[in-house]
């Protein structure tokens, strides 16, 4: 519960209201066991658009590989895939990025006119991360674009939450300002090994929201049809 101090005693008698005569049990703490599955997918429902994603098996935040592959996602969207989906391909949006408390790294486009020519660009996007010749200043703005978001201002109740999420999930001050440390150490070399290291094609799972005209498009890029 998140509240102004002053009011917290009111709002949590009214909190034990809602539970009364309600039996308490104990239990054990609730877990799931790790999904890890490679998938690819299309399903079929009613759109004049597609949305389109790919995504990786990475690692957590606190492996030394994380830092570089969030700063690899600003890289990709900013020097290619905003140009080729959005502004060539006509999709609404698109990027790529590293979720380091799923452990993926995912690809994305929706309200997207095209289907396979954007599931090719994310693929080319690779291609040109290890082939182009690139500035620093790319790097930089990457690097800068991911501080940024660790350091974004929160109203109170914002802060409240990311504080109580971060000691839930076990994420301390040291392990933030880890990650800080190493997200302005990332180099160019750094984002093209982690690249090439955990964005394996073979490991690519895929799923797209199309609708059923494109259902052959979907055969042939060997996606399972689902239909909504």
């Amino acid at each position: 519960m998140i509240g102004e101090e002053a009011q917290l005693p009111a709002m949590v008698d009214d909190l034990k209201s809602c539970w009364q005569g309600e039996a308490s049990t104990e239990t054990t703490n609730w877990t799931m066991e790790p999904v890890d599955y490679t998938t690819r997918e299309a399903w079929l429902t009613s759109t004049q658009v597609n949305f389109c994603a790919k995504a990786y098996r990475t690692v957590p935040v606190d492996h030394p590989d994380a830092a570089a592959l969030t700063v690899l996602g600003g890289f990709l969207r900013n020097g290619y895939l905003h140009r080729a989906i959005r502004e060539k391909g006509g999709a609404y949006g698109g990027g790529a990025g590293q979720d380091s408390v799923n452990g993926t790294f995912r690809f994305f486009s929706y309200r997207d006119p095209r289907l396979a020519e954007t599931l090719e660009d994310f693929d080319k996007s690779l291609e040109w991360l290890q082939e182009a010749e690139h500035d620093e200043q790319e790097l930089e703005e990457s690097i800068l674009g991911v501080i940024g978001q660790l350091d974004r201002p929160r109203s109170p109740a914002g802060a409240a939450r990311h504080a109580f999420h971060n000691k839930l999930f076990g994420r301390s001050p040291e392990q933030r300002a880890r990650f800080r440390e190493r997200v302005l150490a990332v180099t160019l070399d750094a984002i093209k090994r982690v690249a090439a290291t955990w964005l394996v094609p073979e490991n690519a799972s895929t799923a797209v929201v199309t609708n059923p005209d494109n259902r052959d498009v979907a055969e042939q890029l060997g996606l399972a049809i689902e239909e909504m």
